[in-house]
């Protein structure tokens, strides 16, 4: 089965919410199964949509904001509906 645009989105958050300390480009990839150029591309949407952001220590580092959460909720209820029927 083909991935959707928010389904990789949610992947990609899912890696970053697990780490809680921050997450690197690499570890991101890894987790999502893509190439770090597409993986690039995806977290700049991220930033843009308010749904990461990079680390106040580390800025080569991305975490999930409080949006990103929200997002990761709705994506899990939608899915869980639209599964059911």
């Amino acid at each position: 089965m083909r991935r959707t645009k928010l389904d990789i989105y949610a992947d990609i958050l899912e890696v970053v919410k697990r780490h809680k300390d921050g997450c690197g480009i690499t570890r991101i990839s890894y987790g999502a199964g893509m190439p770090n150029d597409r993986t690039r591309k995806f977290l700049n949407e991220l930033i843009s949509f308010g749904l990461i952001k990079p680390h106040v220590e580390d800025p080569k580092k991305y975490v999930i904001t409080t949006r990103g959460l929200e997002f990761l909720d709705a994506y899990y209820k939608l899915k869980s509906i639209l599964e059911c029927q």
